[in-house]
């Protein structure tokens, strides 16, 4: 038995076998030195190695004279190659240069395409030309003018290189509506530069470079979003809440409503849904696909996998085909937050918060874009260039095909 105290308490330590330097102590849990005369004894010393081969042996001349030999041999047939290899480039084959080639590092692999490039991005946090407050949305015109809005109230519109034009607001109040608070839930620039905004449950009209009002469309009840129905915008496609319901209303040209479909999206689940959270795009054939975007409303809600899959509509409103939904799978995502197609009805689903998944027409999952920022909006201009605002930027993405 080995014994002595602990330096930092008192208490003695016992150990039948020590077999190393330092203990730890039982009762305070310090680290402690080991009296030198307790520490295991050191280790014997290896035996030294072998002395090296006595090259003196009486064979020595014989093997320095082969190496000599050998070292000839090789440096006459190393000139010869290079000789030949020299003759051989100046005849129009490879030539060899017989200087050292410099060390040059295995290049990275080149990492996938992002699969768009970014043609400009603009913004920052503020309340200035060109800056933004939270809950943005975008919409270009056919001018490639690209019009923002956020929770001031404020539209700001830039050139198609996006330079900062101007600014205007929102009116607080109307005959429409009364004492509007925040921005509006979605901007639509038609090809021509006029701007609807949906707001406080109706659907108003801007002209785009001053911010006149020029009018406002009505739905069953309350509107919650809109989609403009190509070709140029002839129309909007408004998702419209009566009652409890949801309600599918398309707009003419002259505003007026030519078709209205209950429960377009409801009726498929058989149950009842949210309404504030449908969004609504629409194809180039005048098809229309509506999404339960549950990431983009604020508050607690309850749904199940298979509600925010893309719903499909023939342009006569007539349910066709649903697809994607939640899940981790190509094809599948997260809580979507906002939806949009293309000219060439290819469908655009934004999962919180800025992971695009892109769907063929017929629902054949395409790729999945990483956003280069956080975005809550997305918009297409005339030449299927993708525009994604949030985080106080705006960035325009040119896709790769």
């Amino acid at each position: 038995m080995k014994a002595f105290n602990c330096p930092q308490c008192g208490a003695t330590l016992e150990f039948e076998r020590i077999e190393a330097p330092l203990v730890r102590c039982q009762y305070c849990n310090s680290q402690v030195v080991v009296p030198s005369e307790l520490r295991p004894p050191l280790p014997e010393p290896l035996p030294e190695a072998p002395p090296p081969l006595n090259f003196g042996q009486p064979d020595q001349p014989k093997r320095v004279a082969f190496a000599v030999v050998a070292l000839i041999v090789f440096t006459a047939a190393f000139g010869f190659l290079i000789a030949r290899n020299s003759r051989s480039g100046r005849q129009g084959g490879v030539n060899v240069n017989p200087t050292r080639t410099p060390f040059r590092p295995t290049p990275l692999p080149t990492p996938p395409p992002a699969g768009y490039r970014v043609a400009y991005t603009f913004g920052g946090e503020g309340t200035g030309p060109g800056l933004f407050k939270d809950s943005m949305r975008v919409a270009v015109d056919g001018e490639g003018r690209v019009y923002v809005s956020d929770e001031t109230r404020r539209v700001k519109r830039f050139d198609s290189s996006g330079q900062f034009l101007n600014t205007w607001d929102i009116p607080l109040e109307t005959k429409w509506y009364q004492k509007l608070r925040g921005g509006p839930l979605k901007l639509l620039a038609t090809p021509s530069g006029y701007v609807y905004a949906v707001l406080a449950g109706v659907v108003m009209k801007f002209d785009g470079e001053t911010g006149e009002v020029l009018g406002a469309a009505h739905g069953s009840d309350y509107i919650h979003d809109a989609a403009l129905v190509p070709p140029a915008g002839i129309g909007l496609l408004l998702v419209s809440q009566k009652g409890k319901d949801d309600e599918l209303v398309q707009l003419g040209i002259d505003g007026r409503a030519e078709r209205r479909t209950h429960r377009f999206v409801s009726s498929q689940l058989d149950k009842k849904l949210e309404v504030e959270a449908l969004r609504v795009a629409a194809g180039p054939g005048g098809e229309t696909y509506a999404l339960y975007c549950i990431g983009g409303v604020e508050g607690e809600h309850y749904y199940d996998d298979e509600d925010i899959a893309v719903f499909r509509f023939s342009p006569e409103g007539k349910y066709l085909a649903r697809f994607g939904g939640e899940g981790h799978a190509p094809g599948q995502y997260g809580p979507p937050t906002a939806l949009a197609a293309d000219s060439r009805g290819r469908v655009y689903v934004l999962e919180t918060f800025d992971a695009i998944h892109v769907f063929e027409p017929d629902g054949r999952f395409v790729r999945t874009l990483k956003a280069p920022h956080g975005v809550e909006s997305l918009a297409f201009d005339w030449q299927d260039n993708l525009y994604v605002a949030g985080g106080h930027k705006v960035s325009k993405l040119v896709l790769n095909q």
